[in-house]
C-alpha cells in the first residue's frame, strides 16, 4: 500500500458541567478551543432547558436552546473536502445558562477537527 496525504478527524478532550455548576449566567465550560474546530457536539443530559452560545454574560448573549435531554451537532464543514472553508475559530469559548434550574445530570461539548497526515 502506498501512503496517501488525506484530512485526518481528531477530537479535543471531552469539555462538560454537572448541572449543580451551571447558572442562570452564560459561564465557560472547559477552555478555548486549541483547533478550529470542524463539528461541534453539545449534549444536554441535564432535565432542563439549556442555553449555549460563544458570548459570556446574559442568557440574551445565547445563540441556541436546547431542551432537557437533546442535542444539537454544528457541522460548520459539511461535505468539503480540504482544510480550507468555513471554522469556529481557535481560541473561541463556549458557554452555558440554565433557563430553569436542572436538578441532575451534565452538559458534554465534544470538538472535532481536521488535520493533514499520512494514511497507509
Amino acid at each position: 500500500m502506498s501512503n496517501k496525504f488525506a484530512l485526518k478527524a481528531w477530537a479535543e478532550p471531552l469539555r462538560s458541567v454537572a448541572f449543580g455548576s451551571i447558572t442562570s449566567t452564560m459561564a465557560a465550560i472547559g477552555s478555548p478551543f486549541v483547533y478550529p474546530p470542524r463539528v461541534l457536539f453539545v449534549t444536554n443530559g441535564t432535565d432542563a432547558t439549556i442555553f449555549f452560545g460563544f458570548k459570556p454574560g446574559a442568557t440574551s448573549n445565547a445563540q441556541f436552546a436546547l431542551l432537557a435531554g437533546t442535542s444539537m451537532s454544528l457541522d460548520v464543514t459539511a461535505n468539503t473536502a480540504s482544510d480550507d472553508g468555513l471554522y469556529f475559530a481557535i481560541g473561541t469559548q463556549p458557554y452555558i445558562a440554565y433557563a430553569s434550574a436542572p436538578t441532575s445530570g451534565f452538559v458534554y461539548v465534544s470538538v472535532v477537527y481536521g488535520t493533514t497526515g499520512l494514511t497507509s
